[in-house]
């Protein structure tokens, strides 16, 4: 080896050495403790109506702030500091330490970030800050949502950084409220009947009727006409206006009132095609043999089921209202009659309904059943109405899911068709969206801060989710399309060596090559590390330059290191991704298990074409390093093309050759 290829495979093999001195002295940054290291004017700025501020007396490590001078001085009221009410939400690396202010009717007065070390703060800089992102949840109460795209803008490009910021908030001010502003309408909301119906607000009408609250009674005609009705108890005012709305419920609550005394709320929805008009006084109840015609002042008409979780599913509805000598602890019978002489229930269609747990003890005012004593209603909505991916897919934003689902149909159209024009639009389409507008390409970080979260910090973004399942899977079957196609600095080199002249290009001597591709994969195996050793140390950024270009990133010495893989890139292709991409590592090492892979034919032994065309120089002679293919595809377009020797049979092509026999085979 010569003596100017040590040094060069010296500079390369030099760059994690120095990317971790940089790491290391930008790693360690200022942190708070705890609210006893925070100044006065800090307080202030997050409760502005406070004078002064003091301990609060609390279980909690708290502060109170208070208007005007003792001893006449009124609670103003409470400044927390989030690391000081664990658990805290993790943002996309770590916890993020805010200071935050909530007067004494539960809203938010103020917000502060005191100390974050996200992944891409080295790289966009103070970004939760410079968005305006904080001055949002001013003057929100915290029995609101605190929901990302609905309740509040989030921050471009950092969704995760976004929920863990305003669930982190809102978390820790119901936590303070909890202990010391009994009297907000959040805290007497999470009474027990505020905690069961957040449950059932996550239930949908289909839910209700396999709990058993909505039972269904379908009457046959004799014209082969039906009438369907189906029925819900709904005895307590929070479960009528879930179920019928608001106006609905008080307009039939009123109206019952009026009419008799005693009894219990039945909703009845009716639908059907029946040529048979419905008729309440057909209705009747049954409870141990004793039959109760319903009468006619004990129905009221609720409503043409517009509203609450019955919208859509009827024509109209009513409500009975139970006779007080019913026992709703216990089943009873509901009966719809179609004879002719209703003084005598003749042809009888029935349903048998029992309360269920849960409604009842709403009804009755006791205590929730066990199995919702424990009920977090805070996370009721990833945890009943549907699944929590569909709850992603319920609150994903539309335009960017979209974007990205055409985005992938284009990479899975050109990798199947194998068509130059449209991969070189697709590589076009990425660098430009995922790149510069989105923003939400891979990066190693998705791996190491899966090692200090796990899995589950994907299940806050849909589109994140969507490419990681997609790079995933088309990594097991078919290797790296991702790093051929989905990935927007591997886009932009590819640009780089189109456009450049031909003869700008070289080739590292295979020697070198074939032992500074194993560069990548001592990096990848140095960020695993630390992601365990030093969690809140954030060292990526020196290894990738995606956020350095799309980001525009703040330091100079990620521009520095950009530039030197971008100048890499002009005299050899795709230089970042064959000697230093460590999330092309951790994808090559998937790739080996792959069942896919670019077929070879015999006339490969001989032929030079794609190996010189190959973009990594995962290409030799007739073999392919298949953990360093980026399923760019070019080998196999030509194969299929026949545009080398492989158009000709392979004896002529080996008569061409002076010395076949010393070409290695095999």
């Amino acid at each position: 080896m010569t003596a100017a290829a040590r040094r060069q495979i010296a500079r390369v093999a030099a760059l994690p050495v120095f990317a971790l001195l940089l790491g290391l002295a930008s790693g360690v940054l200022a942190q708070v403790d705890s609210i006893d290291e925070i100044d006065a004017e800090q307080l202030r700025r997050v409760l502005p109506g406070a004078s002064y501020f003091a301990p609060a007396e609390s279980t909690l490590l708290i502060y109170a702030g208070y208007t005007g001078s003792e001893p006449e001085a009124e609670l103003a009221g409470y400044v927390f500091f989030t690391p000081d009410l664990p658990p805290e939400e993790i943002g996309y690396s770590a916890p993020i330490d805010m200071l935050v202010g909530m007067d004494t009717e539960g809203t938010v007065t103020g917000l502060e970030i005191v100390h974050y070390t996200e992944s891409y703060k080295a790289i966009r800089g103070d970004f939760i800050n410079t968005e305006g992102f904080p001055q949002q949840f001013s003057g929100m109460e915290i029995g609101e949502g605190f929901r990302v795209g609905r309740d509040i803008d989030g921050i471009s490009r950092a969704t995760i950084t976004a929920w863990a910021v305003a669930r982190g908030i809102r978390n820790a001010a119901r936590r303070v409220a909890l202990e010391h502003l009994p009297d907000t309408d959040y805290v007497r909301s999470t009474n027990a009947d505020g905690r069961a119906l957040q449950f059932l607000e996550g239930k949908s009408w289909d839910d209700f009727k396999t709990d058993g609250l909505v039972r269904e009674l379908d009457v046959e005609i004799a014209d082969g006409t039906f009438l369907h009705l189906e029925v819900a108890f709904m005895a307590h005012d929070g479960l009528g206006e879930l179920l019928v709305g608001a106006d609905d419920y008080s307009r039939a609550e009123r109206e019952a009132s009026a009419r008799v005394r005693d009894g219990n709320l039945v909703l009845v929805g009716i639908d059907g095609d029946s040529s048979m008009p419905f008729r309440q006084e057909r209705l009747a109840v049954e409870q141990d043999g004793e039959f109760m015609r319903l009468e006619r002042r004990r129905f009221v008409y609720v409503g043409s089921a517009d509203n609450g979780k019955i919208a859509g599913e009827v024509r109209f509805a009513g409500a009975m209202v139970l006779d007080d000598s019913i026992d709703i602890t216990r089943p009873f019978t509901v009966h719809y009659d179609l004879s002719d002489q209703l003084a005598q229930f003749g042809y009888v269609a029935s349903l048998e309904y029992q309360v269920p747990s849960l409604p009842l003890a709403l009804a009755q005012g006791t205590e929730l059943p066990p199995e919702f004593s424990e009920f977090d209603a805070d996370d009721v909505a990833l945890t009943t109405d549907t699944s929590r991916i569909a709850y992603l897919i319920e609150t994903a934003p539309p335009m960017q899911t979209g974007a990205l689902l055409f985005l992938l149909a284009l990479v899975s159209i050109s990798f199947a068709t194998k068509n130059s024009t449209l991969r070189w639009t697709t590589l076009a389409f990425t660098l430009v969206y995922l790149g510069w507008i989105d923003g939400g390409f891979l990066s190693v970080s998705h791996i190491t801060n899966v090692i200090k979260q796990g899995p589950s910090m994907f299940l806050t973004d849909l589109p994140t989710l969507i490419i990681v399942v997609f790079t995933v899977a088309t990594t097991l079957f078919w290797g790296r399309v991702f790093c051929s196609s989905l990935c927007p600095f591997g886009a932009l080199q590819d640009i780089i060596s189109r456009l450049l002249p031909r003869h700008f290009q070289k080739e590292l001597p295979r020697a070198i090559h074939n032992a500074a591709i194993y560069i990548k994969y001592g990096v990848l195996a140095f960020l695993l590390l630390m992601a365990v050793a030093a969690a809140d140390l954030s060292l990526f950024q020196y290894f990738e330059p995606f956020g350095t270009i799309f980001y525009f990133s703040q330091s100079v010495w990620l521009w520095v290191i950009l530039f030197g893989f971008l100048a890499g890139s002009v005299f050899i292709s795709r230089f970042y991704c064959r000697y230093a991409c460590p999330l092309g590592a951790a994808l090559g090492v998937v790739s080996m298990i792959s069942p896919f892979r670019i077929k070879r034919v015999r006339q490969c032994v001989y032929c030079k074409v794609c190996e010189h065309s190959c973009p990594t120089g995962a290409i030799h002679g007739p073999k392919i390093d298949f953990k360093e293919c980026v399923r760019c595809d070019d080998c196999e377009s030509k194969l299929i093309q026949q545009a080398g020797v492989c158009q000709h049979p392979v004896e002529e092509v080996r008569s061409r050759i002076k010395h076949p026999e010393l070409i290695a085979v095999g």
